[in-house]
């Protein structure tokens, strides 16, 4: 439990300003500015250096932040990716996303998936299997390598521009030029058009089109839809046209509940 400061009550509308501050605190952690000291984070906070202390010292105790025994400054703790994981498998997340796959699936008679990145990999949070005796069936949890895939290229394509390297780098070996510039120039298109679409990319028998999740400057994930190829019961553009417009319900959904950190998400480089 977080201490309280006995000076803070409710701020507007019942919110604790201990809570608010310590909230504050932990958004200041980005990919721009993953560590902070004290001092600096107390001025660009605009709080005292003392209640900054307490805050951090109280969230590290908790696993939310760590602190450098020799640099005394903080990053963010390994307790969020645990939070993170149960956010993303919470009943009341998936059961909002599962409405919006469902209609999806319905409109266009394909599996339709939600997908989430994963260090340099991404994996289905929701999924609904398409209708027909010709249907791709995917499952919640499978991990798919991050360079291959319309799902991968809509969630990868908003990451920095090195992101090419690394994703093909995790699958252990180093890329060559012409990997590496296909690659790029995938994440290029994806980032000019507002959606990906792979054809026999990951599995030669699979067609999939797909748009990225963005909750301001974040990248939550993708949507989409995939299928048999040769055998997809809408063409091409009213396929993207069906995922752009759920791509915009589901952001708005999200928006409802969900603040996003002023950055882009990053994978594990470790």
């Amino acid at each position: 439990m977080l201490d309280q400061d006995p000076h803070d009550g409710a701020a507007r509308g019942g919110e604790l300003k201990t809570v608010a501050r310590a909230l504050a605190v932990l958004e200041s952690f980005t990919d721009d500015h993953p560590v902070w000291g004290v001092t600096e984070l107390a001025q660009q906070l605009g709080l005292d250096k003392s209640q900054v202390h307490r805050i951090l010292t109280t969230l590290t105790r908790h696993g939310f932040t760590a602190a450098d025994p020799e640099t005394r400054r903080y990053s963010l703790g390994l307790r969020l990716v645990e939070l993170g994981r149960r956010a993303e498998w919470s009943p009341g997340l998936r059961t909002r996303l599962a409405v919006h796959v469902d209609e999806l699936a319905a409109a266009t008679g394909e599996s339709a998936v939600v997908c989430v990145p994963d260090g340099f990999r991404y994996r289905t949070l929701v999924a609904r299997d398409g209708q027909g005796p010709i249907r791709y069936n995917t499952e919640i949890g499978r991990s798919y390598p991050g360079h291959l895939g319309a799902s991968g290229h809509a969630i990868f394509a908003l990451f920095d521009a090195s992101i090419a390297h690394d994703l093909l780098r995790a699958e252990g070996a180093e890329p060559g030029p012409e990997a590496l510039a296909a690659l790029t120039a995938r994440h290029e298109r994806a980032r000019r058009e507002g959606y990906a679409v792979s054809d026999g990319e990951f599995d030669p028998r699979v067609t999939t089109v797909a748009a990225p999740l963005v909750l301001g400057e974040q990248v939550f994930g993708s949507v989409g839809v995939l299928g048999p190829r040769g055998h997809m019961k809408e063409p091409a553009d009213r396929l993207v046209a069906y995922v752009l417009a759920t791509a915009g319900r589901i952001v708005d959904e999200l928006r409802t509940t969900h603040d996003p950190a002023p950055s882009r998400l990053a994978p594990n480089r470790d």
